[in-house]
């Protein structure tokens, strides 16, 4: 991430987070164990996780977080480049919202360090297949286990207009198993995720206006 770029960050709405642990435990694949965050941002994709498992009372031998990001302002376990190895470690599973351009990179990485599981909150658009580059076979060369399609949703204000402005595409999150005998799975945002997304809405994007302009002054 360029740090001097604060629209680079992406907070991921509390619903999202839960829609994907809900659809996992549901599919007998809960994300459980250790957890890696290798853009971690404020946390707010730790804390629902942590909010979950105290819910359901979850104990797990060996769970916990450890948390990365290359903007040193972020509290986090380690401020590393997560497209370079060095960031990375073994773990049961990966779990971010990384920033688009070098997504291909970081998630290359994920495969190779998770012993379970990947799940990353990605744009839709990168499923396109590019001319030039990584992207012309890399999705078709490894194909995700399962993709839950999420709503269009307006993550920050528009640095030209400053109103909350969605993106052009919607995005999803794409989930690789690293057992094979999982089928292949889509499935789509249910009606209680629009409706958890409009109840976090200005409770989302008031702490998101909180966190720019402390991080301009800084």
């Amino acid at each position: 991430m360029n740090i001097q770029n604060q629209l680079e960050y992406y907070a991921t709405p509390a619903a999202f987070t839960r829609y994907l642990l809900r659809e996992m435990a549901s599919r007998g694949r809960p994300i459980v164990g250790s957890l890696f965050e290798p853009c971690v941002g404020d946390g707010a994709l730790v804390a629902v996780e942590r909010e979950w498992d105290r819910e359901r009372g979850a104990r797990f031998e060996g769970a916990g977080w450890t948390t990365n990001d290359l903007d040193p302002g972020w509290a986090a376990t380690s401020h590393r480049d997560a497209t370079e190895r060095d960031a990375w470690w073994q773990c049961d599973w990966t779990i971010s919202n990384p920033p688009f351009t070098p997504a291909i990179e970081i998630i290359e990485h994920a495969l190779d360090y998770s012993r379970v599981g990947v799940a990353m909150h990605l744009r839709a658009s990168i499923h396109e297949v590019l001319k030039t580059g990584k992207r012309r076979t890399w999705m078709r060369e490894h194909r995700p286990t399962g993709c839950l399609w999420l709503p269009r949703f307006a993550y920050q204000r528009s640095p030209t207009t400053d109103k909350w402005t969605t993106d052009s595409v919607c995005a999803c999150w794409l989930i690789w198993l690293k057992d094979q005998r999982v089928p292949q799975f889509f499935d789509y945002a249910p009606e209680w995720v629009l409706d958890e997304l409009d109840a976090e809405t200005p409770a989302y994007r008031a702490r998101m206006d909180g966190i720019m302009a402390a991080r301009r002054v800084a």
